[in-house]
């Protein structure tokens, strides 16, 4: 594997455009644009103050800067760096700021979630969207087959509601029900291939809903012995849509059927006592110089206590990722941080890799184009998986300071798979050779 040399960057801010040819970072106040393949600065646009959050464009022709504290949003073109436009929220302040799909429009969320605005940047036509329940990390979604956005309010009478935009006709509101199934609405997802929409409950009740944009109500999930568990932590389906994968604060995860929206299997609690003897392959990372060994043997885990007294206490599945084909799910417990629990369909649903890592897990991302997954430590070492084996890759000497926090694969099908590493002040590419599987 090649790498680049070091990139200055600030908090983190870096991002491959949606159609690869570009990698944006932040450096203070700068916002520099490079090629993905050849690093040959291709931009560099200059923002009033130090930049929170950048943002590509879904058509990759347009970046945003955010500057949450002063309440702005400058936008910029790489078509015509000549043209701006700057967005002041003002005294109504700024949380959160996304691009829509169509990439002629933003939406800008105010302090307290007072309101979201919608910014339009063909027509200069400024619309609000009232109502807005704080959600983390947002209050809405986009589908991905049709032009809608839902968003979920909380109304006067402190019962959740879903409103259906068509982004595409001025925000015509095209659908609009009360969540009557749930008491506090606490997440919102698409399906990736239907008009459903997936609501849960919050932390302390485990209740999941599926609804049409009309409001019909497809299924309602809970477990036989609810009143004994905790509620959802996370959620995902799979790229073909078929399935959605739910991972609760009980360290459990549910696998729905997209076609009955009710379970498939039993849940499937993650293991605090691993043993090769029950069919999965234990990979341990050794230090010195890093590399995985083969575990034979029984290993047990002790997990994290988390600490109760604290808000959002980390407890549960915090992260689930499914590959490309669909066929494999990473999945990692907060109160077991080194541990990545792969799960495989094939022949039969069931736990196949679990790699231990010296340090926790920071960061996880599949390959776009592939069942490849890259992991980070906050390390200066690499790690890469697929069913062929597993790699621990240190980075050259040159690039030792750099504490791997995130990774970022680039998404264009191209010949040579790269990807960003992102520490918290500097970065660097990878560039995959074709031996790595």
């Amino acid at each position: 594997m090649n790498f680049s040399e070091l990139f200055q960057l600030t908090s983190h801010q870096c991002a491959f455009s949606p159609n690869g040819q570009y990698l944006s970072s932040v450096n203070q106040y700068r916002l520099i644009i490079r090629s993905s393949k050849t690093l040959e600065i291709r931009h560099v646009f200059a923002c009033i103050d130090t930049i929170d959050t950048i943002q590509w464009s879904f058509d990759s022709e347009f970046i945003l800067a955010g500057l949450i504290k002063r309440h702005v949003v400058q936008i910029f073109s790489l078509e015509n760096p000549d043209w701006k436009c700057k967005i002041d929220e003002g005294s109504g302040g700024l949380v959160h700021v996304h691009w829509t799909p169509d990439s002629r429009h933003i939406l800008t969320t105010a302090q307290f979630h007072l309101r979201i605005t919608v910014w339009s940047l063909k027509s200069k036509h400024v619309s609000y969207l009232k109502y807005p329940k704080k959600l983390s990390p947002k209050s809405y979604e986009f589908s991905l087959v049709k032009p809608y956005m839902a968003l979920v309010e909380r109304r006067n009478e402190s019962l959740d509601h879903v409103s259906i935009f068509n982004y595409e006709s001025d925000w015509s509101m095209i659908g609009h029900f009360q969540v009557k199934d749930l008491e506090d609405l606490q997440g919102i997802s698409w399906s990736p291939h239907d008009d459903i929409l997936c609501v849960w409950e919050n932390c302390y009740e485990y209740k999941i809903v599926f609804y049409t944009i009309d409001g019909n109500c497809l299924n309602v999930y809970k477990p036989d012995n609810d009143r004994f568990m905790l509620g959802i932590r996370c959620t995902q389906w799979s790229p073909t849509g078929q399935v959605i994968v739910v991972g609760d604060y009980d360290e459990q995860i549910t696998i729905l059927s997209y076609l009955t929206y009710r379970r498939i299997r039993e849940p499937f609690r993650l293991p605090e006592r691993l043993t090769s003897e029950n069919g999965y392959l234990i990979l341990k990372e050794e230090s010195s110089p890093s590399k995985y060994r083969i575990y034979n043997g029984t290993l047990q885990i002790s997990p994290i206590k988390p600490n109760l007294d604290r808000a959002n206490p980390r407890l549960g599945i915090s992260t689930i990722e499914i590959s490309h084909s669909s066929r494999y799910i990473a999945i990692i417990n907060d109160t077991m941080p080194n541990l990545l629990f792969i799960f495989d369909f094939k022949p039969q649903f069931h736990l196949g890799y679990v790699l231990i890592q010296t340090y926790p897990i920071r960061s996880i991302q599949w390959q776009s184009n592939c069942d490849r997954l890259a992991l980070c430590t906050h390390t200066n070492h690499l790690y890469i998986w697929s069913a062929q084996g597993a790699s621990c890759i240190n980075l050259p000497d040159e690039l030792s300071k750099l504490h791997i926090d995130e990774i970022q694969w680039n998404k264009q099908l191209s010949s040579k798979a790269s990807l960003v590493l992102i520490g918290q002040n500097s970065m660097c590419i990878g560039f995959v050779d074709d031996m790595i599987k």
